[in-house]
């Protein structure tokens, strides 16, 4: 049954699974721009991988759940391979690119809310 108020669709554990995902993304982007500066990448490092493991958990949660409530899409597991492969990959490519990338996946990921609903 599809939710037909905010109120049902923040009852959902998947959605507010996903919207943790979203802020956790979003705060990891922050983290990563404000390492930039050379002097500051070492201490920041560390924070900035466990927030992506916090991500990719919380992801892995959602998942589960909308696997068990048969919602789970394609275009979820799609999103769920990028930030398991592509981003990873692009850290060690260039930290611009690293970060476009990084951006493309919180798009894909509120795309994945908005379909999901």
């Amino acid at each position: 049954m599809e939710p037909q108020t905010l109120g049902e669709l923040f009852g959902q554990p998947d959605f507010l699974i996903l919207v943790l995902a979203i802020l956790l993304v979003i705060g990891n982007i922050m983290i990563g721009v404000s390492m930039l500066p050379r002097d500051k990448r070492k201490r920041l490092y560390r924070v900035h991988r466990l927030v992506y493991l916090l991500v990719m958990l919380s992801f892995l949660v959602f998942s589960i759940l909308s696997y068990q409530n048969d919602n789970l899409s394609y275009f979820a597991l799609f999103v769920f391979v990028y930030f398991l492969v592509v981003v990873p990959l692009t850290r060690r490519v260039d930290e611009t690119l690293h970060a476009i990338l990084a951006s493309v996946g919180l798009v894909l990921l509120v795309g994945v809310a908005a379909f999901n609903i």
